[in-house]
């Protein structure tokens, strides 16, 4: 399972057939936002490939670990 699929999700149409998935990073409580286009996410969910999503590293970390970029810098901040 994807942290996406805990989220909540607000399917849009215009100007393209879109879902935003909100939720809480794991590590902030922050709400973080990843907008992915339905053409993407049907087929991210046929093949489970992450790469589909036609999303950044930051908003592919958040699909699969829930971890935002904030987050992500906050874990992995150097001393």
């Amino acid at each position: 399972m994807r942290y996406i699929d805990n989220c909540e999700c607000k399917e849009i149409y215009q100007p393209k057939h879109q879902y935003i998935f909100s939720g809480p990073c794991v590590i902030t409580k922050e709400i973080y936002s990843v907008t992915i286009e339905a053409q993407n996410l049907f087929n991210f969910r046929q093949s489970d490939d992450v790469m589909e999503l036609g999303l950044g590293a930051d908003d592919r970390e958040f699909v699969m670990t829930g971890t935002s970029p904030k987050g992500w810098e906050i874990l992995f901040k150097e001393s």
